[in-house]
């Protein structure tokens, strides 16, 4: 059996915070999920059709002034293969790590210290970009989801921290071989 894209789930789970357009679902991927799961123009537009016409979402024109804009809001049916998909537990999934798949074919310690340098500093530039994410969060008023988009957020600064120590460890117990 064919899996499910998930890309309906991610969808899906945006609409659930309120009617929104194809571009602002984008937006708010480009500022939040994309850490861990992105998702282009060329995946959005498609799956809203597919939810559309399995009756999981419904949407509307809207003018701002003389702007067309279509309106997503999700549907009860929708809202139920959201729950049921949320409810289940996750599917077992196999990361697909550029670098990983580099650091196995490379053949000497100098391509791999290039390699390791490389990646601490996207590592680090990544860090760098939580932080500020993680500031701006924790300099919000109440929100509902404050707490849990925080945990989301510390996953990934636990998991940068951890790659950081073992490239810099890494880079200098083979830099000199």
């Amino acid at each position: 059996m064919k899996p499910l894209n998930k890309t309906r789930y991610a969808i899906l789970g945006v609409l659930l915070e309120g009617p929104t357009t194809g571009y602002e679902i984008k937006s708010l991927m480009g500022r939040s999920t994309v850490y861990f799961w992105q998702e282009s123009d060329s995946t959005i537009y498609p799956m809203l059709k597919v939810l559309a016409r399995e009756g999981r979402v419904v949407s509307e024109i809207v003018y701002v002034g003389k702007k067309k804009k279509q309106v997503f809001s999700i549907t009860e049916t929708g809202r139920m293969e959201f729950k049921a998909w949320f409810d289940n537990p996750t599917s077992e999934e196999t990361p697909r790590n550029e670098f990983l798949l580099k650091l196995f074919f490379a053949t000497d310690r100098k391509k791999m210290v290039r390699l390791f340098q490389e990646r601490l500093e996207k590592a680090q530039k990544i860090y760098e970009e939580y932080k500020k994410i993680e500031s701006r969060l924790e300099s919000l008023g109440e929100h509902p989801r404050k707490a849990i988009r925080l945990t989301s957020l510390r996953y990934g600064i636990t998991q940068l921290t951890s790659e950081i120590t073992w490239l810099k460890e890494g880079i200098l117990e083979h830099a000199h071989c």
